[in-house]
């Protein structure tokens, strides 16, 4: 599938552009972003079919767009579904992220990465298969490699810190639901769960609420993700909890261009850190 790309974009000033690309299970998404142009960011999404398979469908796709071989000035790898954990620093430095991720996934990956967590003692260690870790490396100019959860987390942080109650985030994506906790900017609770049905979603928010004995007349519930879920979800969460509400795009977001309000929380995001 061949991307149109705005034409002021091209090969003799991409090093100007910061390149995003979102890898889910069925397809991926990316963006461009000129940091220094408002409006310049664009953003396209492609589906891969069930046949070939997903490497294949990825090779196919970096062949028929000539702009993933440009030159950036930075380019990122978004993994949006990869197993995880989160892990002290202290057990990173011991070398121990891969074993603690084996131990922790059912999916054991050839290829263990790390992700600190800005201010907090922590990192998110997640795996990715090798070949497509190989294949990235091979086709970008030096990739850098994050978790979906990682640019979240920061954000959510930055949230929490505004407001002195517990607060519980919520992100719906694919067939997962990530939940965390923080209060006063400190991580409390995460964990992604895996969902059929819309009440799956529903008992898993309100089952961790209960646990983390959260108030549901003063804490706060933020949902982000999938619109057509997020809002079936919301009015059902009012019964229970008085302050539920969408998680609030960045304000940044609305100088980049009408195309940045498409794209995903966490690609908007890991380019709010950036």
């Amino acid at each position: 599938m061949t991307i149109s790309i705005p034409d002021t974009l091209n090969v003799s000033n991409s090093e100007k552009y910061i390149l995003s690309i979102r890898l889910r299970s069925d397809g991926l998404s990316f963006s461009v972003y000129n940091p220094q142009e408002t409006g310049s960011l664009f953003y396209r999404e492609c589906d891969f079919g069930r046949t070939p398979s997903f490497m294949d469908n990825l090779k196919d796709f970096f062949f028929e767009n000539e702009l993933l071989s440009y030159s950036f000035k930075k380019t990122y790898i978004l993994c949006e579904s990869a197993p995880y954990t989160i892990v002290p620093e202290k057990i990173i430095e011991e070398g121990k992220a891969k074993e603690f991720l084996n131990f922790t996934s059912s999916r054991p990956s050839s290829r263990t990465l790390t992700n600190t967590l800005q201010n907090t003692p922590a990192a998110i260690v997640f795996g990715i298969e090798e070949e497509i870790y190989e294949f990235c490396c091979r086709s970008l100019l030096t990739p850098s490699f994050i978790h979906s959860l990682t640019p979240l987390l920061s954000y959510w942080r930055k949230i929490s810190l505004e407001n002195s109650r517990k607060q519980l985030f919520t992100h719906i994506h694919g067939k997962q639901l990530d939940i965390a906790c923080f209060e006063k900017g400190s991580l409390v609770f995460i964990n992604t769960f895996q969902f059929e049905h819309v009440n799956d979603i529903l008992y898993y928010i309100l089952y961790v609420w209960r646990q983390l004995e959260l108030d549901q007349q003063n804490d706060p519930l933020h949902i982000s993700g999938k619109a057509d879920l997020r809002i079936r979800i919301t009015e059902t969460l009012h019964t229970y909890i008085r302050y539920v509400m969408a998680t609030n795009m960045p304000s940044e977001v609305y100088l980049w261009g009408a195309e940045a309000i498409q794209a995903p929380l966490d690609l908007l995001t890991l380019l709010i850190c950036e």
